[in-house]
């Protein structure tokens, strides 16, 4: 009855609190421990989702760089399977010139820088599209690169070297196109 008559005083001389009093935790309270206990539990709880959420990010970050990296990937050999069918083409060109005799008439040596003039153009075409031809001859034998055909003993070079080149190779930027056809040297054969 004395609260509510000391409450009733402050309210009539104006002084009215606008809190409620809350009774002081002493620090040995067991209600001060448990709110302890609880900021500690939502304090680690809050850490492990923001450990999480960097980790979500982190990957996010890198599976859009994957997803880049792949795209532009895709781009840049998108035109493959055309390429691999206009290098034959290529092959053509150098069968025949290949094939055409050394002492020809003016009319045939005209024919022959016209056909030259062809096929560097092709080439140069397709080397914008990112094929290169392989460098082969004298060359160490590479199962990744070259397809062998052929072995022959030469002991003027080392062993496992491309000693003849039948049909080039060619690189899309650092992608093997086709393998080159080769023969490669052996050691001495065994008596």
């Amino acid at each position: 009855m004395d609260d509510k008559v000391s409450e009733l005083k402050k309210v009539l001389s104006g002084k009215k609190s606008k809190e409620p009093e809350k009774p002081a935790l002493s620090e040995t309270s067991p209600e001060l421990e448990t709110l302890q206990k609880d900021l500690q539990t939502a304090q680690e709880e809050a850490k492990q989702h923001y450990d999480k959420w960097l980790r979500v990010m982190a990957d996010f970050e890198n599976y859009k760089k994957r997803m880049t990296k792949d795209h532009e990937e895709r781009l840049q050999y998108a035109n493959e399977r055309l390429l691999k069918e206009l290098i034959p083409v290529l092959d053509d060109f150098d069968r025949v010139l290949s094939h055409l005799p050394d002492n020809a008439s003016e009319e045939v040596t005209s024919l022959i820088q016209g056909v030259q003039i062809v096929q560097k153009h092709f080439l140069a075409a397709l080397q914008k599209f990112g094929v290169a031809p392989m460098e082969s001859m004298h060359q160490p034998f590479d199962p990744h690169q070259h397809e062998a055909i052929g072995h022959v003993v030469d002991d003027s070079v080392a062993p496992d070297t491309v000693v003849q080149e039948h049909r080039k190779g060619y690189l899309l930027y650092d992608r093997l196109l086709r393998p080159a056809m080769v023969t490669v040297s052996k050691g001495k054969e065994a008596a």
